[in-house]
């Protein structure tokens, strides 16, 4: 074999003496007309002669790129690495990269980097967003890549297959918990009120103040964004504008964690003064001290499943459940009291 990088089919099928058609097809894993004998010297040839095949030219042959487009609101909230790494793991199983991008809870922004994924010859692209943007997607729908949702309940009709947590339900348990512990005066701290999570979650904390004959206090819903800062001046304007307050539930880990911390700080004592309940479930959530109490999802399974019902459909496939809802659970630590009825949760 000569000591070169080999750059073409056609080199290689000079080598071998066969066919470039030959070459292609055991490059595609395609076995038509080639003998094992063949196939093993073609595959031995390759190896040697570390060849890479050219993916943009074999990506035109089969009409696909074998990428999948993923697009989140904000890479650096602690979040949405669940999410991402179960995409990227699932895909990787099924031989796909993936192309992750950023919208900043930006409809135009967002419209922007699903286009972007298109001019890159993606396959399908799964959204995670908190915003709506259906009239982009309707029109997105005419360049036929598939498109799979994730963490929201609309636009689910222009989506090849969607999954999302219950956000109201999720809402409903957090402050239930709260209310049959005694608490009275739940404060309710969101992030960005126009994402549909966030309207979804404070719809479940009212239900469940209606559900036990309690009123909805305006002074103890705040709103700011998803932060560990925001969390620690929601704190603060509690405390200063002296609201009287016995529980928090909050949209967000991130929020929750900058709470405790800064009422901590302040002498409140967590969970004897104030019992307090974050969401998502974060790793985090786990690891601060204390230990927080949470609405948990399964976004890593969740990320596999949207990944999985994309790659069905780029691959001529059904999906299975074409629109799911998932039930959240509540994860009770060291920022909510035990009670006798923990486990009914």
């Amino acid at each position: 074999m000569p000591d070169r990088q080999i750059h073409s089919i056609a080199e290689i099928a000079q080598i071998c003496g066969v066919s470039k058609a030959t070459v292609s097809r055991v490059i595609n894993n395609n076995p038509k007309g080639v003998s094992a004998e063949t196939r093993e010297r073609v595959l031995r040839a390759i190896r040697e002669l570390n060849y890479r095949p050219n993916a943009l030219a074999r990506s035109i042959a089969v009409s696909r790129s074998n990428m999948i487009g993923l697009v989140v609101p904000d890479v650096g909230n602690l979040f949405y690495p669940q999410i991402i790494r179960g995409v990227t793991d699932y895909a990787d199983s099924k031989g796909y990269a993936v192309l992750v991008g950023n919208s900043d809870y930006n409809p135009e922004r967002e419209a922007q980097q699903l286009l972007s994924m298109v001019d890159k010859r993606v396959d399908g692209i799964i959204l995670c967003s908190g915003v709506s943007n259906r009239d982009f997607l309707l029109d997105f729908r005419r360049y036929n890549v598939a498109l799979g949702l994730i963490g929201r309940s609309f636009d689910t009709s222009v989506s090849n297959a969607s999954i999302t947590g219950d956000n109201v339900r999720g809402g409903y348990k957090s402050a239930a918990y709260l209310i049959r512990g005694g608490h009275r005066r739940i404060a309710y701290v969101e992030g960005n009120p126009d994402v549909s999570g966030s309207r979804e979650r404070l719809e479940g904390y009212r239900q469940a103040h209606t559900a036990a004959g309690l009123p909805v206090y305006q002074e103890l819903l705040l709103s700011g964004e998803y932060s560990i800062q925001y969390g620690r001046l929601a704190a603060d304007q509690l405390l200063n504008r002296k609201i009287q307050f016995d529980a928090i539930t909050t949209g967000s880990d991130l929020i929750a964690i900058g709470m405790v911390s800064q009422l901590l700080q302040r002498g409140v004592r967590i969970p004897e003064d104030v019992e307090l309940i974050g969401f998502n479930n974060t790793e985090l959530a786990s690891a601060f001290h204390p230990a927080l109490s949470t609405v948990s999802k399964p976004h890593y399974d969740m990320a596999q499943y949207i990944t999985e019902q994309v790659i069905r459909v780029v691959e001529g496939e059904q999906v299975k459940l074409p629109h799911t809802v998932v039930e959240p659970q509540l994860v009770l630590r060291e920022t909510t009291l035990p009670r006798p009825y923990d486990n009914e949760y």
